[in-house]
């Protein structure tokens, strides 16, 4: 849809950036529009000489269980020596979810979209600064979810085949709390959360069709649902001076916990103590490093196209 004031752009990316989305960006959701859906990039014969060329270590091939056995159910895959042609046929008929981390900012075939994406960002937003992003390409089945999780960087959406539904919940308690960003910033957890039905009550749900793009203020849990047919999206992860400050402030609280036993009130990221704390995270940072809590990287499954899921179990 065209709002009022949008912002063409015949020559980058985004094709619809309208006034709405303009005042809202980073402050609540927000859609915008795209032509990377046109783009020969991302076709099946595009996306099947990716698989194959991307470094395999930084692929992740996952499959996950119904919404009610939550992030426990995801397990990690071992693709094999399928062809790219071929996972992409296992993805298309079963229940499956590549994740190709980086591929947009380390491969030079879609860096220059990568590029021209953020570079649109920037002008259509003026005084957007972008210190360090990752982008990677997501493609999954179309019973395919991602779980309920709190992303510690801002985050835009780009949808670029298939339908799916991405709830966002509001970037407060019960949803998710200063404790549990804390935990995630101290790397004591990965960014899953807890889940209760009823939120959906209170979330703002977007159906994303090829060609749409959103995103949310910091830290807002999200959780996505595909409806149909092969998904194929690209994230964008974006540190911002903004985020860093929320998050510097959140992980000096969370030193004084858990090093010194103070309890911390404030996580306002406004003022001169927000910055004093943001050097104290970067030195308690120096001194006491973290070692990230992965995902499941354990293989239990191998990808088999003739599965109904797309996959058969290892044997034990």
């Amino acid at each position: 849809m065209t709002g009022t004031g949008e912002t063409p752009n015949s020559t980058g990316v985004v094709t619809n950036w309208h006034t709405e989305a303009r005042t809202g960006f980073r402050q609540r959701v927000v859609v915008g529009r795209h032509d990377l859906h046109q783009r020969p990039e991302f076709s099946d014969e595009a996306l099947a000489v990716l698989i194959e060329r991307h470094p395999r270590d930084l692929i992740d091939f996952c499959t996950m269980g119904d919404l009610d056995e939550g992030a426990d159910s995801w397990r990690a895959g071992d693709p094999g020596d399928l062809s790219g042609a071929e996972l992409l046929d296992a993805v298309r008929a079963g229940k499956l979810w590549i994740n190709l981390r980086e591929a947009m900012t380390v491969d030079p075939v879609y860096r220059p979209l990568f590029d021209a994406m953020l570079a649109d960002m920037k002008r259509n937003n003026p005084g957007y600064k972008v210190l360090n992003a990752e982008s990677g390409i997501l493609i999954s089945s179309p019973t395919a979810q991602v779980f309920i999780h709190s992303d510690v960087s801002e985050t835009i959406l780009w949808h670029v085949r298939g339908r799916k539904r991405i709830r966002i919940y509001p970037a407060a308690a019960p949803y998710v709390t200063d404790e549990r960003m804390e935990a995630i910033l101290h790397k004591e957890q990965t960014e899953d959360l807890p889940f209760e039905p009823s939120w959906d009550n209170e979330c703002e749900a977007v159906d994303l069709e090829p060609g749409m793009f959103t995103s949310w203020p910091l830290h807002g849990p999200h959780r996505v649902q595909n409806l149909s047919g092969m998904n194929v999206s690209v994230t964008m992860e974006l540190v911002t001076p903004e985020s860093m400050l929320k998050n510097g402030v959140l992980h000096a609280n969370g030193v004084l916990r858990r090093r010194f036993g103070l309890q911390p009130k404030s996580a306002d990221a406004e003022g001169a103590g927000a910055y004093l704390k943001l050097a104290f995270s970067k030195l308690a940072k120096k001194l006491w490093r973290h070692t990230k809590p992965l995902p499941k990287s354990e293989t239990t499954f191998e990808i088999d196209g003739a599965s109904p899921m797309g996959f058969r179990d290892k044997a034990a």
